[in-house]
């Protein structure tokens, strides 16, 4: 039969095993609320030890130690008590308890793909005048046909694109906030694919994440039942 010191060896190991594997942006919100970490340097936290009076992890080289307050009495104690723990972090951090790991691409929808598709051409395009003139390949191979069309762009382009800028631009600050709240940062690579987004489309990028936000909510609904 195991030793008590066995026994609470084996559910340390338990928790860490879990946490670490299951429960990363739980792990990333800690030391960030409670140790003072960027989400650059949570980004790579593991956990590393737990006890009855406090929790460590690996963060950035460094070690970050948390005390439970009051400390627990039982490790069976653990589970409730990170669950507690990391609802007070989306206090203090302002999050929201819905956490967005991946991106959804504007082909998944035709007219997000469409949408996207003309924003980018414009960025491409309406910078250079000389593509809407004779001479250039776009107007040689396609808007030779609609001269009138051509000529019209090049009245107003430069108009539409810094109207255009200043409208995405804006989407683009507003987006960094929503996926900053649903726990991305800098350091994500999907942070990166929705900023990235929002500004060349603007606001289909917001539909789809609303849509996958909405849909994690309905899962995390789904396990109350």
């Amino acid at each position: 039969m195991a030793t008590p010191e066995a026994q609470e060896t084996a559910a340390k190991q338990r928790i860490i095993k879990h946490m670490n594997a299951d429960h990363h942006d739980s792990i990333r919100r800690y030391v960030e609320a409670y140790a003072s970490k960027s989400p650059r340097q949570s980004h790579s936290a593991q956990m590393t030890d737990i006890t009855l009076n406090e929790m460590k992890f690996s963060c950035s080289g460094q070690t970050s130690t948390i005390a439970f307050d009051p400390p627990m009495e039982s490790l069976r104690e653990a589970r409730e008590r990170l669950v507690q723990m990391d609802k007070d972090t989306l206090k203090v951090l302002g999050r929201s308890d819905i956490t967005v790991t991946r991106y959804i691409p504007p082909y998944v929808k035709l007219g997000h793909l469409l949408n996207f598709t003309q924003c980018f051409l414009v960025y491409l395009l309406l910078p250079r005048g000389a593509n809407f003139r004779p001479g250039s390949q776009l107007y040689d191979n396609l808007l030779f046909m609609v001269p009138t069309f051509a000529d019209f762009v090049l009245q107003v382009r430069s108009i539409i694109l810094p109207i255009m800028l200043a409208i995405h631009v804006t989407e683009t600050f507003v987006m960094e906030k929503k996926v900053r709240r649903h726990g991305l940062s800098s350091v994500d690579a999907v942070w990166w694919l929705w900023v990235g987004s929002s500004f060349v489309e603007g606001i289909t990028a917001f539909w789809r994440l609303d849509g996958l936000i909405a849909e994690k909510q309905r899962e995390k609904d789904a396990k109350k039942h």
